[in-house]
């Protein structure tokens, strides 16, 4: 990695061993033009640092690309990180958290609703696409829902890769806070990936904090095997990821 995501808590002033970083006000903007306003607790900057370590550790094998849009996005996830302590006020420990504290991990399929099958959720990012038309590709437990976050969990996505060598798939519209986003170009056929699997960049990151809503509607130019995955994160409490199929 050309730049880590230690690099850029360091350049931010988040990597300190001793201290607390006091309360503090995330302020986003919304697809009408709304500023929201999300409070970030006050937590230990140890958590932060622990953190930004799982963070590298669990890129280090990962695309250069998607090394670098966590990288640039890190400042981002510990603030997301800080939302989410509000309610569960134990802060962050990762992979030894027990209880309320915090742990985050990558986006798997397991954690998702079924878009084709109501009130299952995915066992692979693999999926069958009939026809050229829209279908959801995130979504709650039953057709067009949204999906919505506990009181105690965050989801941020940062883009999208295709490994499929044939993509099917070709624009995304994100709807948050029942807000739709502007369409955003999926075309992995345009990607210079050099060599390894291609990766779009979201112009402005998804970040669905605790008990809010969000879908993902995307277009599908033909029918064929679509392979598509979000880049992310998702940050929950220690204790709701102890279900190894779903957590």
């Amino acid at each position: 990695m050309s730049y880590t995501c230690t690099e850029a808590a360091k350049a931010a002033g988040l990597y300190k061993e001793t201290g607390r970083i006091e309360e503090q006000i995330l302020k986003t903007w919304t697809a009408s033009g709304e500023l929201a306003e999300h409070r970030m607790a006050e937590i230990d900057y140890h958590d932060l640092v622990v953190a930004t370590d799982q963070l590298d550790i669990m890129l280090r094998l990962e695309n250069p690309i998607v090394q670098t849009l966590f990288a640039r996005n890190t400042v981002l996830i510990l603030s997301t990180i800080r939302c989410v302590n509000v309610d569960s006020a134990s802060g962050f420990k990762g992979s030894v958290g027990a209880g309320r504290q915090l742990d985050m991990l990558m986006l798997r399929p397991q954690e998702f609703w079924n878009c084709d099958t109501s009130g299952s959720y995915r066992t692979t990012w693999q999926r069958n696409i009939p026809a050229a038309s829209s279908y959801y590709f995130i979504q709650g437990s039953t057709d067009a829902s949204n999906l919505t976050m506990g009181d105690n969990e965050a989801m941020i996505i940062l883009g999208f890769i295709d490994p499929a060598e044939q993509p099917v798939v070709n624009a995304v519209q994100i709807t948050y806070l029942s807000q739709n986003y502007n369409i955003q170009n999926l075309d992995f056929g345009i990607v210079d990936y050099q060599g390894a699997y291609p990766v779009m960049e979201l112009m402005q990151p998804v970040i669905v904090f605790p008990k809010e809503s969000a879908k993902i509607n995307c277009w599908y130019y033909a029918a064929g095997t679509d392979w598509l995955q979000p880049v992310g994160l998702w940050i929950k409490m220690s204790e709701d990821l102890r279900n190894l199929m779903t957590s």
